[in-house]
């Protein structure tokens, strides 16, 4: 009877923790809207669609080419599901450029208050100045040419446009082609596109949330393995600048999912599989996967001794190696680094790419020697350095999303020492 009670308390517990992971993956992904995939309005949506299509035709540049997987994931499933998203900048300026119904009279009356008819008319005064200014520079006192010029220039109607904007912005979205208006509507294969990316995304955050949880459950508490969840939530906005990868949280998901097998000892045929699907996202999270792999099975003093263990770790340190050259080499020895390979040199002169990761990793760093008390760390820390030199000499550090996999790997220990510190202050 009390197993029951505990169960079922168990459940309970598990479907609130469900419950905000739902809720924070879905908050994300708004925020990533807003913020990330609309800060240069349409152009953003070009911009992720335009990727997707070369990616699928196998003609994108280099890396997004190499990271296939999500891009699939999209095309054939999450394009297909009917889940919008509020894209309030976009959703503006299409309907102030394409809908006359837009432009009511309470949406008049807020115009002219923010930018009244004397400031346009002021603006349009100092404008009819400066090609004055601009003629007589050119033409000097041949009146005729001036005169001719105005007159072809006033055949635009600028200054009944400037007292009918909507007029002005109406003919402006009339004359947009139809291959770019399809980025402003809703109901087009290209806006399908564009929310099956953030679907997946939203998709692929409730995944990693939950896979962070119980990843963290193997070293800590119920309510310490949340605090990871919450922390790592808090964090996750500081990754999303530079126009957030799309495979950033496909490549999480399953980056954690490794770990976990890695922690239980899972089966090789698991590893294996793990490795091969992260390779489709990241083929170098999915090398650190098979190094994370190996140095844990090495910890284990009887695996040195036997040689189907050693073979285990040579395939799976292999399996990404082998598939980055054939990436490179035999499926698309086209696609071309729009950036240069060493990046270093950029590192070095950019003040953030040594703030932001020193601000993502303080949290971690600070709870360090923990670390060396826990077995798992003990015998596999050894991989984040030569991780984070990776990202240094070839990435970017100033986007602190390539970082988040240490970080990731660090908050179980974070917040076991947490509770641990919580645990004295109640005994004090």
């Amino acid at each position: 009877m009390r197993g029951n009670k505990v169960l079922s308390s168990r459940k309970k517990w598990l479907l609130v923790v469900f419950l905000l992971i739902v809720i924070l993956s879905y908050v994300f992904a708004s925020m990533t809207v807003w913020t990330t995939d609309s800060r240069l309005l349409t152009y953003s949506r070009y911009s992720r669609v335009a990727c997707h299509r070369d990616v699928i035709a196998g003609n994108s540049v280099a890396p997004d080419q190499f990271r296939f997987g999500i891009y699939y994931l999209v095309e054939y499933f999450f394009k297909n599901i009917p889940l919008k998203w509020y894209d309030i900048n976009n959703q503006y300026l299409s309907r102030l450029l394409l809908e006359e119904e837009a432009w009511d009279e309470e949406f008049r009356r807020s115009f002219d208050l923010f930018f009244s008819v004397e400031e346009r008319m002021s603006i349009l005064n100092v404008i009819n100045e400066n090609v004055d200014n601009l003629l007589s520079s050119v033409f000097g006192e041949n009146q005729l040419i001036k005169n001719i010029l105005k007159a072809n220039i006033q055949f635009f109607k600028i200054e009944e446009y400037a007292m009918d904007p909507a007029r002005l912005i109406l003919t402006v979205g009339s004359h947009i082609p139809e291959e770019l208006k399809n980025y402003l509507i809703d109901d087009t294969e290209e806006s399908r596109i564009y929310y099956g990316h953030v679907t997946a995304r939203f998709f692929f955050s409730i995944v990693f949330f939950i896979l962070l949880y119980f990843f963290t459950e193997n070293f800590a508490g119920p309510y310490s393995s949340l605090m990871a969840v919450l922390l790592f939530a808090g964090l996750l906005p500081f990754a999303t600048q530079d126009f957030l990868q799309a495979e950033t949280m496909f490549s999480l998901s399953l980056f954690t999912g490794s770990l976990i097998a890695i922690y239980r000892k899972s089966a090789f045929a698991t590893m294996i599989s793990l490795v091969l699907l992260a390779c489709t996202a990241r083929t170098d999270h999915a090398l650190f996967i098979a190094v994370i792999y190996s140095l844990y099975q090495m910890s284990d003093k009887s695996n040195l001794k036997r040689l189907d263990n050693w073979l285990k770790i040579a395939v799976l340190v292999l399996v990404p190696l082998g598939f980055t050259v054939v990436l490179s080499r035999v499926l698309f020895p086209e696609a071309q680094y729009y950036l240069n390979f060493f990046q270093y040199d950029f590192n070095l002169n950019n003040i953030w790419s040594l703030v932001y990761p020193v601000i993502l990793l303080s949290i971690p760093a600070v709870f360090t020697p923990l670390a060396w008390k826990i077995p798992f760390y003990k015998s596999t820390w050894l991989w984040v350095v030569p991780f984070i030199f990776m990202n240094f000499m070839i990435g970017r550090t100033s986007e602190a999303r390539l970082l988040l996999p240490v970080l990731v790997y660090c908050l179980p220990f974070v917040v076991k020492g947490i509770e641990d510190l919580a645990g004295k202050l109640s005994l004090n």
